[in-house]
């Protein structure tokens, strides 16, 4: 899968201290022509200096239990990198961390124990902007009124919005997590029009990414809960 030109991959720091989950890590990045590993730490310190020195587009954070909470480390690592997409993988699915990782600046969350087969997806979204956060970590943030009454942009004036069935579709498949080219291939669209749907129900609404979009939608009854967990 093309990521970038060839002659500029995509450069990945990876931060983490358990040796079997980086080696998986590792082998999943290694697998792809274009990716290329910048290094390897274990703890939030190097992480913090090493991203600063080399830039890389994004840094894969797998430390658990953390020294730093992700709410404050993330802003620290953006200071000296500001473009690098910050990706953490999780043991759990606590709501609670992974709101406060979302407005600290993340731009993807993983559970370790079932999504290490979604980290090249979910690399291709972010290093374009976008944000990948595993379904069931959505479902539990979905549960809790803090997170949609402290979500930004999810205003009153934004309830005269209507989807159409197509983008009530999208919106129901980036709940579980698939990447454009996943929900263009379950709905037989193309991924650009996927792509160009998303980017049209930002505009429209003014909300400001892919999480707010699905938040809205399920916490003002445009899509039922009950109706995404049915879905195949």
């Amino acid at each position: 899968m093309q990521y970038t030109e060839k002659c500029n991959p995509v450069s990945i720091l990876i931060a983490s201290k358990q040796n079997n989950d980086c080696k998986q890590i590792f082998d999943i990045l290694s697998s792809q022509n274009d990716l290329m590993i910048t290094g390897i730490e274990k703890d939030e310190t190097g992480a913090i200096i090493r991203t600063g020195q080399l830039n890389p587009n994004v840094l894969i954070l797998d430390i658990q239990p953390p020294q730093i909470e992700s709410d404050k480390l993330i802003p620290i690592i953006h200071r000296g990198s500001p473009s690098t997409a910050v990706l953490l993988f999780y043991n759990s699915q606590e709501e609670y961390y992974a709101v406060r990782a979302i407005r600290a600046g993340a731009s993807g969350l993983l559970l370790k124990e079932m999504d290490m087969d979604k980290l090249i997806p979910a690399i291709e979204i972010i290093i374009h902007g976008g944000y990948y956060i595993s379904a069931p970590i959505i479902m539990n943030m979905l549960k809790t009124e803090a997170y949609i009454k402290n979500s930004p942009n999810l205003t009153a004036e934004n309830n005269t919005f209507i989807f159409s069935h197509a983008e009530q579709s999208i919106i129901a498949n980036l709940v579980k997590g698939y990447s454009d080219k996943e929900i263009a291939k379950r709905l037989n669209y193309s991924e650009g029009t996927i792509k160009n749907s998303i980017a049209a129900i930002k505009r429209r609404t003014k909300l400001k990414n892919r999480i707010h979009i699905v938040v809205y939608a399920l916490s003002n009854g445009i899509i039922r809960m009950e109706d995404v967990l049915q879905r195949n």
